[in-house]
């Protein structure tokens, strides 16, 4: 990557990440705030949608920063992160199933929509939306032009830059796995 252009990346990602931290604090908070102003509660499925809406903010913080570090040929980081990150999918897919459980239950409690049954829609549809984002396919195209031409002309999505990083780990560690072990006789 050209140096112009790689510190371009940089300073976009420094931006990113710091953007994902505050928002595992913001994003909550306001559904907290909006629902508290309008309702004077806090049901469990907006709890809980607030919790699923915070881990995956801070998974896309900790996966940006990552990403930046290594732009910046720093692997220490990814090292450290990498196992965290996925350690973190599988109890995070529950929360995340938790959290659409609970805004269905919400709205249908009442057959209406509520300040709860939003704002636990809301953050869980988020929660839904940045999993997707980081484990899967990168849905975010709008705010990086190459990304948004590419979708434009077509190309559809591209898979995420946490998913690949974790498929190559998941590949490297099964190839390791086979060739040593402690039940694998030389």
């Amino acid at each position: 990557m050209a140096g112009t252009m790689r510190s371009r990346v940089i300073r976009r990602l420094e931006g990113y990440w710091k953007m994902e931290a505050g928002n595992v604090v913001f994003v909550p908070a306001v559904g907290a705030f909006l629902v508290l102003r309008f309702e004077d509660q806090l049901s469990w499925p907006v709890a809980v949608s607030m919790a699923a809406c915070a881990a995956f903010l801070l998974i896309g913080a900790v996966a940006w920063r990552m990403e930046l570090a290594a732009l910046k040929g720093d692997r220490g980081f990814e090292a450290a992160a990498l196992p965290w990150l996925a350690r973190a999918q599988p109890p995070g897919a529950g929360l995340l199933i938790a959290s659409v459980v609970g805004a269905v239950y919400e709205f249908g409690r009442d057959g209406r929509w509520t300040p709860s049954s939003i704002a636990a829609s809301a953050l869980a549809g988020l929660a839904v939306l940045e999993y997707v984002n980081y484990f899967h396919v990168q849905l975010q195209h709008f705010d990086h032009p190459a990304d948004f031409q590419r979708l434009l002309r077509g190309r559809g999505f591209r898979e995420a830059h946490l998913a690949r990083a974790l498929r190559k780990r998941r590949e490297t560690t099964a190839g390791r796995g086979r060739r040593s072990g402690p039940n694998v006789r030389a």
